[in-house]
């Protein structure tokens, strides 16, 4: 018995019983899924579920193609973008390859069910991604600004859409921008970017700028710098969001990699932005 991969179009036996992971995001929804038992080898940056750090390394996010090969798997998982030229590789090596590169937060549910249907798990697959898009509804129900909220008449929805400016990087200040996967966690939890409108994906963010935007919230991610370090500079106290306490530290981890915990990200900005 074959099973089709659609993405290389490669035959393999179904379902695949030795499966490597070259990128974090694919062990996290793998291990979501159900498929631990079927996953032989993990990057050294697949840190989550703590179970994954027991499997086998085949490097980080440069792979060790003959580490992968001796582990003799009948299906590794890549980034079709990023890791094209490893692809290409391993496909000299005779392997089965499944690539992904989901984008935004509702590319991420739908590749939960694809990788599912593909490794034999896509019952458990569609439980996960259905668990997802609830939350996710939920989120739209209870902080999309109106009236009124769905879930119970008199409880007032927010009447206003809060901004928020997300800062990966301190020196530079570096914040996430426009049409990335960033931007559009922002817009599942109902937030605007303060960003949107800068040229670039990641630009470089004057303080200047940052003052002159004055986003409602800031949310940086964990690691830049410390709360004590950030409330008590007399040049961050210029910011509405430092004097008002709306400074968010987030798991860098769950705010950029399209896996599962994205729509955890979802959850805990517009908690905190509403």
């Amino acid at each position: 018995m074959t099973f089709l991969i659609c993405h290389l179009s490669l035959a393999i036996p179904a379902p695949p019983q030795r499966i490597v992971s070259a990128i974090p995001s694919a062990t996290e929804i793998l291990f979501a899924i159900g498929a631990e038992s079927q996953v032989i080898g993990v990057t050294l940056n697949c840190n989550y579920p703590p179970e994954a750090k027991k499997k086998e390394k085949v490097g980080g996010f440069d792979i060790n193609l003959e580490k992968v090969a001796s582990l003799k798997p009948d299906l590794v998982v890549m980034h079709s973008g990023a890791q094209a030229k490893d692809i290409e590789k391993l496909k000299k090596y005779g392997l089965p390859v499944y690539t992904m590169e989901p984008k935004t937060v509702d590319q991420v549910v739908s590749a939960i069910k694809r990788l599912g249907f593909a490794i034999g798990r896509a019952d458990s697959a569609e439980a996960v991604a259905q668990s997802l898009q609830d939350r996710l509804a939920m989120v739209r129900t209870r902080f999309k600004p109106g009236l009124l909220s769905a879930l119970r008449f008199w409880e007032k929805r927010p009447t206003r859409r809060q901004k928020a400016l997300v800062i990966i990087g301190l020196k530079p200040l570096v914040v996430a921008g426009q049409n990335t996967f960033i931007d559009d966690i922002l817009k599942s939890a109902c937030v605007d970017n303060a960003a949107e409108a800068t040229m670039g994906e990641f630009p470089q963010y004057s303080f200047e700028k940052l003052v002159s935007d004055d986003p409602d919230n800031l949310i940086i991610t964990e690691g830049l710098i410390n709360r004590k370090e950030l409330v008590n500079d007399k040049q961050w106290q210029s910011l509405k969001a430092v004097r008002g306490n709306k400074i968010m530290f987030i798991n860098p981890d769950i705010i950029s990699r399209p896996g599962p915990r994205v729509v955890d990200a979802v959850e805990q900005i517009a908690e905190f932005a509403y």
